[in-house]
């Protein structure tokens, strides 16, 4: 951190003029979201920081407001680089950055390690990684680092957390982190005895940056950054990373009790050669034992900063007993604990406290943590009496070379549990409402065909026993009667297949496809031949799925390409199959009448029809239908147009999901 306030010491020195014009209304700034104790996001979200501070007090010599917006650093990078930032912070200075921005003078020096698990070893540098994939933060100055060294077998990470994450998830073994996020983030997620790191890869400095040329908005940030005083910078430096328990009192009394031993030595000159030796000793041991003192409280007020400032929720148990130890300042946020003692506070006091959310289930959780690390959600309880939900991690750890202690990070889940429950509530209703839907067109259906059947027949009856006695007249209406009343029926008969696709399958079987398609092929035989039809079929797999309504499927839409044919040309209907990850793509092509462009989403909803029944017969069912079969077989259904001027069919099925990965058909 000296280097740190040299380098705004001299900042500060700069005296030069105002850039000419006027200044800026406002400056946009942005920065990595997630590089403790420089910047971080607090438990809402809010940035915060030394260099928070720092800009917010920038702005204030300056009266030019500061907007920060902190980011993935890769995301930072990819604004700053489009223009939508005036100028980017936590930014290390490298050859390739020097010929596309202008850079401000180093403010704080950062040792970049490599950190490895604790069960590998002979990792030192970068020659002693090679083979590993090492994770890195996306556009982070390591990736150049190793690239230079001859080491590409990188995995980016979209932060510092992340990498934590997937390490604590033992997805990751080594990984390249700058120091102060790495010590933050292993001791937030309880990694701090399972990773050890290696000698400083590199060492990296600090900067903030303009792009190159930007001379005005330079020199107006360097300008701004001298009217701060050395003493400005660490006072902000004391507030987030503390300061040891020595002071200037300390520091004069120190003189004065040496100088007092300078004048004993002095005035005991007749003393033995031994005793001047042994205070000599004394106070080497002395000013080592201050020194250690020193770092010891700078240590522990670094620890307090982080521990405080994390956004979870951290408690220290006894192991045995459950007592808790110690809390952070998130705990006692989160649960409302303001002047109550931890050690009056039961765990059952933060539970909603009926099982499974009871002091015995707390207990029992406990023991389970012996047997290695647990993660569950639990109903808590704020002290005063509200109810929410919270994730919580427990593991056993050893904290200062002290007895074995229980590590616990509760994080709170409450939004997103009420969100999870309100979708199930949903999906539970609209799932009761599409049955009853289901089985009233069914029942409906099926009632509504016998009296329409009995339309049918007495029609035709009166048709043929009394047409000379009704007239031409009366024969044309019996006629319109009779088209209507077996044109309702199709419509019947369809919305009852329609209503039966999800009631009739519960369990779905291998398919050949190949004697789904021969059924398709007799089933046709007659249109086919009238209308002079050509398919070319492929030797096809096995999918998994119902074989009746894999045969409605192909039937209905080999028919409709027959049937909506160019009434000048043969159709020419092509099926191809292709393999696609586990599934099987099909595309039926034809080269009839085809589908506006603007009618292509329309064509699956039931009864929606394109043209008259008096030019096409039909009811509008049948593309519904396939696509109500092919959602059910858990795949999609579209349509394109195809390069003839016809219609291409594109649709999806699973493989059988006991046969190797799909191949491709020749």
């Amino acid at each position: 951190m000296k280097g740190l306030l040299a380098a705004f010491a001299i900042l500060a020195m700069a005296a030069f003029p105002w850039p000419t014009g006027a200044a800026p209304a406002s400056i946009t700034v942005v920065m990595d979201d997630n590089y403790p104790p420089y910047v971080f996001k607090d438990g809402g979200g809010n940035l915060q920081g030394i260099l928070v501070d720092v800009w917010a007090l920038w702005s204030k010599k300056t009266g030019i407001p500061v907007t920060l917006r902190g980011l993935d650093w890769g995301q930072a990078l990819a604004e700053f680089n489009d223009g939508k930032a005036d100028a980017i912070d936590t930014i290390f200075r490298n050859p390739a950055r020097e010929k596309i921005y202008d850079f401000s003078g180093p403010y704080a020096t950062i040792d970049v390690p490599l950190v490895f698990d604790a069960h590998l070893s002979g990792i030192k540098d970068a020659s002693t990684v090679k083979g590993f994939t090492i994770g890195v933060k996306t556009g982070d100055a390591c990736i150049d680092v190793l690239a230079e060294r001859g080491i590409d077998t990188v995995k980016p990470y979209p932060s510092y957390e992340a990498m934590a994450d997937a390490a604590a998830a033992a997805e990751l073994k080594v990984f390249c982190i700058d120091k102060p996020p790495a010590i933050y983030f292993l001791t937030k997620k309880g990694l701090e005895r399972r990773f050890l790191t290696s000698p400083p890869l590199y060492t990296g400095q600090f900067h903030w940056a303009v792009r190159k040329g930007q001379t005005a908005t330079f020199r107006l940030i360097e300008q701004g950054f001298a009217q701060i005083t050395a003493a400005e910078r660490q006072e902000i430096d004391k507030r987030w990373l503390g300061q040891g328990l020595t002071s200037a009192e300390d520091e004069e009394w120190q003189h004065q009790v040496t100088v007092a031993a300078v004048v004993a030595v002095a005035v005991g000159l007749g003393l033995a050669a031994w005793a001047w030796s042994l205070r000599r000793r004394v106070r080497i041991k002395t000013a080592e034992l201050r020194g250690a003192l020193d770092r010891l409280a700078m240590s522990e007020q670094r620890f307090r900063t982080i521990f405080d400032n994390i956004s979870d929720a951290i408690f220290i148990h006894d192991a045995d007993t459950g007592a808790i130890l110690m809390a952070n300042q998130r705990m006692r946020d989160m649960y409302g604990v303001r002047t109550v003692a931890l050690a009056d506070i039961r765990v059952n006091d933060l539970s909603e406290g009926n099982p499974p959310y009871g002091e015995a289930e707390a207990m029992a959780w406990i023991a389970r943590s012996a047997d290695g690390p647990q993660c569950f959600e639990w109903y808590a309880r704020r002290l005063d009496g509200r109810l929410f939900w919270v994730e919580v991690s427990m593991r056993r750890a050893f904290i200062d070379d002290g007895p074995e202690r229980l590590l616990v990070v509760v994080r709170d889940i409450d939004e997103r549990k009420q969100a999870q429950d309100q979708l199930t509530r949903t999906i539970d209703a609209l799932s009761r409402s599409n049955t009853d839907l289901e089985r009233f067109a069914y029942a409906a259906s099926h009632d509504l065909r016998e009296p329409l059947n009995t339309v049918v027949r007495f029609a035709q009856l009166l048709e043929s026993r009394y047409a000379p006695q009704l007239g031409e007249d009366g024969a044309d209406i019996i006629g319109f009667v009779v088209r209507g009343a077996k044109q309702m029926v199709a419509l019947v008969d369809g919305l009852l297949d329609y209503s039966r696709v999800n009631a009739l399958v519960e369990h779905f079987e291998p398919v050949s496809l190949d004697k789904v398609l021969a059924v398709v092929g007799d089933n046709l035989r007659a249109a086919i031949a009238d209308s002079g039809a050509r398919l070319t079929i492929p030797a096809l797999p096995v999918v998994t799925g119902d074989e009746i309504q894999l045969i409605q499927l192909f039937q209905n839409l080999i028919g409709n390409a027959i049937k909506y044919r160019n009434p000048e040309a043969a159709p020419i209907i092509a099926l191809e199959c292709r393999a696609e990850g586990l599934s099987w793509h099909f595309s039926l092509t034809d080269n009839g009448i085809g589908i506006a462009p603007e009618f292509r989403t329309q064509v699956f909803t039931i009864f929606k029809r394109l043209h008259t029944h008096s030019a096409i017969p039909g009811v509008g069912m049948g593309l519904a239908m396939c696509k109500r079969i092919v959602e059910r077989h858990g795949g999609r259904i579209w349509v394109d147009e195809a390069a003839s001027g016809g219609t291409v069919f594109h649709f999806v099925l699973r493989a059988e999901l006991d046969q190797p990965a799909p191949r491709a058909f020749a």
